[in-house]
C-alpha cells in the first residue's frame, strides 16, 4: 500500500517538473530570440498554455500530446512575439515539448522500475 503513495507523489513530482521544464524552455526561446521584457509572465503563459495542449493531447489521442502541445507553444509564442519566423517557433515548440515529456517519462518509468 505505501508504494502506491510513493509512485502518486513521483507523479505529481513529475508534473511539476514537466510544467517547469515547459517554462524553463519558454523562457529559454524568449531570451534566445532577443525578448527579455517581461519575460517572467510571457514565459509562463507560453508554458501554460503549452502544458494545457500537451495535456489534452495525451487526454484525447493518446500520443498526440506533443503535436497539440506544440500547436499551443506556436499559438501562444506567436501571440506573445508575433516578429518570430514560423518554422523557428514550431522546432522550438517541438523541441521543448519533446525534451520535457521525455525526460518526465524516464524518470516516471525509472521510479516504477525501482518500486516494481
Amino acid at each position: 500500500m505505501f508504494y502506491r503513495v510513493i509512485i502518486f507523489a513521483i507523479g505529481l513530482l513529475l508534473i511539476l517538473l514537466t510544467f517547469g521544464l515547459m517554462w524553463g524552455g519558454a523562457a529559454l526561446f524568449m531570451r534566445s530570440m532577443g525578448d527579455t521584457e517581461r519575460l517572467f509572465e510571457r514565459s509562463r503563459i507560453i508554458a501554460v498554455w503549452t502544458f494545457a495542449g500537451f495535456g489534452v493531447g495525451l487526454l484525447f489521442m493518446g500520443f498526440g500530446g506533443p503535436i497539440l502541445g506544440t500547436f499551443a507553444f506556436f499559438r501562444s509564442a506567436r501571440g506573445v512575439m508575433p516578429q518570430i519566423h514560423e518554422a523557428t517557433v514550431l522546432l522550438w515548440g517541438f523541441s521543448v515539448v519533446l525534451v520535457s515529456s521525455a525526460l518526465a517519462g524516464g524518470l516516471l518509468f525509472g521510479g516504477l522500475y525501482l518500486v516494481a
